[in-house]
């Protein structure tokens, strides 16, 4: 009886390490797949994208993790909702030009200011990087291979590099790395789900996109923040 059993976990060991080894090839072959294989319209550009996220942030001594969802509008307009594991707001973020309120609703109280009131490091840190990180190349007729240096929309000079057309990292002359994977096509259009910055001092903020949608019409009041009743303070004293 013994045997039995010990002959039947072998066996189920060894159907788990096979489907195991599966699914790592597969997930090997999808992602060499991810810029030389995908099909997409050239041209296609997107003018705004809603999509649930998750959002983590990492540093040596820290790590913070969340979900909810984001809405983004070309050129300037963020918001990103963080949802707590029951569904309530626990904070909502809106980013229009370089305008930043945070709307603390687990406290009932509002951060609002400039991107230079925001902190140099830290989790919130992140929020001055994200037009950046969102400002993502669109695929045109060349499906190039290369590293290029070039001064981008923001004034900044950094190196990026494309593969198959398709954005994959910049670097800015600061330090900071961001890398795009995952790509995927979201009606006709190329959009990577997964974006990964990192600073120079090893702070990393990762963006996961799921199920997203592009080319939304939003209404104007979406970006628009709704503080309420709820003391505003200035955003410095997130520091």
């Amino acid at each position: 009886m013994v045997k039995g059993i010990k002959v039947r976990r072998f066996m189920i060991l060894k159907v788990l390490f096979m489907l195991l080894s599966l699914s790592t090839l597969l997930s090997g072959c999808l992602t060499a797949r991810q810029t030389t294989d995908l099909a997409y319209v050239n041209d296609t550009e997107i003018a705004s994208l809603s999509s649930t996220v998750s959002l983590k942030y990492a540093s040596p001594d820290r790590n913070i993790s969340g979900s909810g969802y984001i809405m983004y509008r070309q050129p300037d307009q963020i918001r990103v909702v963080l949802l707590s594991p029951f569904g309530s707001v626990l904070q909502d973020v809106y980013v229009s030009g370089d305008q930043v309120t945070v709307i603390d609703t687990g406290n009932g109280i509002v951060f609002s200011g400039s991107y230079a009131d925001l902190p140099d490091k830290g989790d919130f840190s992140g929020w001055r990087h994200i037009h950046w990180l969102m400002d993502i190349d669109q695929p045109g007729r060349s499906r190039a291979t290369a590293a290029i240096q070039r001064i981008n929309r923001f004034g900044q000079p950094e190196t990026v590099v494309f593969e198959n057309g398709l954005l994959v990292s910049k670097t800015t002359a600061e330090g900071g790395h961001a890398s795009y994977a995952r790509y995927t096509t979201v009606q006709g259009a190329v959009l990577p789900l997964e974006i990964v910055y990192e600073t120079a001092a090893k702070e990393l903020f990762t963006i996961l996109l799921e199920e997203p949608e592009v080319n939304v019409v939003f209404a104007d009041t979406a970006f628009t923040p709704n503080v309420g009743k709820h003391p505003v303070y200035p955003l410095s004293r997130l520091r």
